[in-house]
């Protein structure tokens, strides 16, 4: 089966990345086929991380039958789910032929805009194995920046040596059709107008921007751009916090991490 699965962390653009890919003509694409991947049931902790264990040949048929009808005649099914990234043994034991996709994001722009689903009094994103313990233990943009750390652990484990395309938000925002053209060649597509029409809806500014379909709920009008939002986000305590958890993580992911005193010099 000719299928491709856009994954990452909630939060992470991989709304908007799977609808880039929707705009392709030869694409039958998915937002969020849960009533398919739910038929293994949950994890460990009732969280959504899948092993190889849970594809049992039940399981594997019934979801490969789900998207095989799903794809109909297109020429590549596409799904997006931010769950996937925390089942990547799972999906391989059902689709080994599948492209996978991974969009990694700004862990502390990820948190920042997880807040709303994850830092109150409901865990409403993907729920990494420690999920409870978080949620009992962390409240607020903590919970947010450990649920993001456990979720990006696991799933750079996970890929360690699976093919797969790794793209960064931070680029996907700053160079639409460029990333568009690689993310089409990795999927051995052609290019299309419609795909680099679709680029266009792509900003780094907030204000009168487009949201990805079924996600503008989770929005907040607190920052003016996406990608660095964290430093219109997050007094300084909180900046420092963050990144003292998260600085060897970002680091290994290419981010700059800034200290405290650099920031405020540049504030003033």
């Amino acid at each position: 089966m000719n299928i491709a699965l856009v994954m990452g962390c909630a939060r992470s653009g991989t709304s908007i990345l799977g609808e880039l890919i929707g705009a392709h003509p030869e694409v039958k694409y998915k937002h969020e086929a849960h009533a398919a991947w739910n038929k293994a049931g949950l994890g460990e902790n009732e969280s959504h991380r899948l092993t190889a264990q849970h594809a049992t040949p039940k399981v594997a048929r019934q979801i490969r039958k789900r998207f095989e009808l799903e794809k109909g005649n297109a020429k590549l099914f596409a799904e997006k789910c931010p769950r996937s990234v925390l089942r990547i043994p799972f999906i391989r034991e059902i689709f080994p032929e599948a492209k996978l996709i991974h969009i990694i994001r700004d862990g502390r722009d990820a948190a920042c805009s997880m807040l709303p689903g994850v830092g109150g009094s409901e865990w409403r994103h993907l729920k990494p194995p420690n999920w409870q313990q978080l949620f009992q233990e962390e409240r607020g943009i903590m919970r947010c920046v450990q649920a993001w750390k456990s979720i990006m652990e696991i799933a750079l484990h996970d890929l360690s040596g699976v093919p797969h395309l790794t793209l960064k938000y931070e680029d996907l925002v700053a160079n639409p059709q460029q990333l568009a053209a690689e993310i089409l060649r990795f999927l051995e597509l052609p290019e299309h107008p419609e795909v680099l029409a679709f680029c266009k809806k792509i900003q780094n500014q907030t204000a009168d921007s487009y949201q990805a379909q079924k996600q503008a709920k989770w929005f907040r009008d607190d920052h003016q751009v996406r990608v660095g939002r964290w430093r219109e986000n997050l007094p300084n305590g909180e900046a420092r916090a963050v990144e003292d958890l998260l600085r060897p993580l970002l680091i290994k992911l290419g981010y700059q991490a800034e200290s405290l005193n650099q920031r405020v010099i540049e504030s003033l």
